[in-house]
């Protein structure tokens, strides 16, 4: 079994809303990190980061969102999007990790339906 990965971290947004990406890709998964706050002023440089991601995309996506401090309705807009782009290119995006708060607003919204969201561990 070879195990290969490269981690890149970039940050993203204002100095008042910060995400970081950690990217990882190991041997049948591609997975990225999200910390800090995912919000209008963080998504639009996300989801050009993520558009890379995607253009290298060998095999699943894994989005893990447990260090996400906050995400607002274009976080999860962007999350859907990135949900419909993956499934497109045959492969399946897995969101894991949230928070109970995070995962209440999956509940709330009925992306839970929408996204594969792991189990809690």
């Amino acid at each position: 079994m070879t195990l290969e990965t490269h981690l890149r971290s970039t940050t993203t947004g204002t100095d008042a809303s910060q995400l970081q990406v950690f990217v990882s890709r190991a041997e049948s998964t591609t997975r990225v990190i999200l910390a800090g706050e995912l919000d209008a002023a963080s998504a639009v440089s996300l989801s050009e980061q993520l558009r890379h991601v995607t253009a290298d995309l060998v095999d699943d996506l894994s989005i893990d969102v447990g260090l996400l401090s906050f995400i607002d309705s274009t976080g999860l807009s962007l999350l859907v999007s990135l949900h419909k782009k993956v499934r497109a290119l045959g492969h399946t995006l897995t969101i894991r990790d949230p928070t109970p708060p995070t995962r209440r607003l999956f509940q709330i919204t009925g992306l839970e339906e929408v996204l594969t969201v792991a189990p809690e561990q």
